[in-house]
């Protein structure tokens, strides 16, 4: 991993505790993972007068992101990492699905477009799908043009559940599943299928690099590391359809890639957890409490028990999601009642000075802890 925009001694350790929070050697303090947006000098590039070209102009999209990175402060653990994407709905796009891109609210959305399964026997990326094309010439140009600056992030994939939700819609999912589960089965196995193809695809473009490897939400590892998916459609579904049509396709990604966090997104997915939590090849959940709920130092017995199957946890403090926090104060509560060297804290905030700080204060809070000694198991 090289970039010069972390000097030598933070950029060896950043590398060396990234590595250590996955293989459970982490010593001492949390990962940290805190960045200032905008903190050092800089032009801003002129918009395209199309939105849609931000993510489209590869040209503008590779620029647009470096002068992003080269004028972030990474403190802590942090490291510069580019995210080719065309929204949250891009699976769906490669799949055939009409897609709206709208870079500015950082997000796109589809419309479904199987009306009846049967039209559809076999799902599958056609390569020559403009939207995959172009996602995998933006993920090229990134891996190149990053080599000596940044890591090129694995793809944010709302596949499985997911993705068959995003072409059929929740309504007419929800009643296929009971309807005709062995097609929602069937089709299901093909997500997981087409997800370990598209991993293996940007794995041959990213790898020969020699960045490492990161994903959206954050950390880095020598290896395969990413989210192995959102399932935010579970949140309509019980446990026990769960297990059912989400679990083979959790077990199946986490078996094929080298670390994995998966995105525990909210009060109403909870009821999952002891699913989740049965995954053995799951490395780590990241907790979003979501907006307008507690932060997650009020959430003290979820994390708990989360690290007490054996999990490390992320929590990540941006925008409503807890970017207006107390810092400082989240992470003394946290650190005093969890394994801080399983913890995984992603946040951004305003100031240099700051981000320098809440470094220190982990740091102090963690010596002083000493009924609570990170776990060296």
């Amino acid at each position: 991993m090289y970039t010069p925009w972390i000097n030598e001694y933070q950029l060896y350790q950043s590398i060396r505790r990234n590595q250590a929070f996955w293989s459970r050697q982490l010593e001492d303090y949390p990962l940290l993972w805190i960045t200032v947006p905008r903190a050092k000098k800089g032009r801003d590039l002129p918009e395209p007068e199309n939105q849609q070209e931000m993510w489209t102009d590869i040209d503008y999209f590779i620029a647009y992101s470096e002068n992003t990175l080269s004028r972030t402060y990474f403190a802590g653990d942090a490291l510069p990492v580019c995210h080719p994407w065309l929204g949250p709905d891009q699976f769906a796009a490669w799949l055939g699905a009409e897609i709206t891109l709208k870079p500015k609210e950082f997000t796109s959305w589809v419309k479904p477009f199987v009306n009846d399964w049967s039209d559809y026997p076999v799902l599958k990326i056609d390569p020559n799908n403009t939207w995959w094309k172009l996602y995998i010439e933006t993920v090229r140009a990134s891996a190149q043009a990053g080599q000596d600056k940044w890591i090129t992030a694995y793809p944010d994939l709302h596949s499985g559940i997911d993705g068959l939700c995003a072409i059929r819609g929740p309504e007419n999912l929800m009643l296929d599943m009971v309807a005709e589960p062995d097609t929602i089965h069937r089709h299901m196995a093909e997500m997981t299928a087409l997800w370990q193809w598209i991993v293996d695809q940007v794995t041959a473009i990213i790898a020969p690099y020699g960045q490492g490897s990161s994903n959206w939400t954050g950390g880095w590892s020598r290896d395969r590391f990413l989210c192995i998916g959102q399932n935010d459609f579970s949140c309509l579904i019980s446990p026990p359809m769960f297990r059912e049509f989400c679990r083979e396709d959790n077990l199946q990604c986490c078996g094929y890639v080298d670390q994995a966090i998966y995105h525990l997104d909210g009060p109403d997915a909870l009821r999952h957890l002891p699913l989740i939590l049965e995954l053995e090849k799951l490395n780590c959940i990241q907790w979003i409490q979501g907006a307008g709920h507690p932060l997650p130092s009020r959430w003290l017995d979820l994390l708990q028990q989360i690290q007490s199957a054996g999990k490390t946890v992320q929590l990540c403090y941006a925008g409503s999601h807890g970017g207006d926090a107390d810092f400082f104060e989240e992470i003394e509560i946290l650190c005093t009642h969890l394994d801080p060297c399983r913890l995984f804290f992603n946040i951004q905030t305003d100031s240099v000075e700051k981000a320098d700080a809440l470094v220190r204060h982990a740091r102090k809070i963690c010596r002083s802890a000493a009924k609570n000694p990170c776990s060296k198991t």
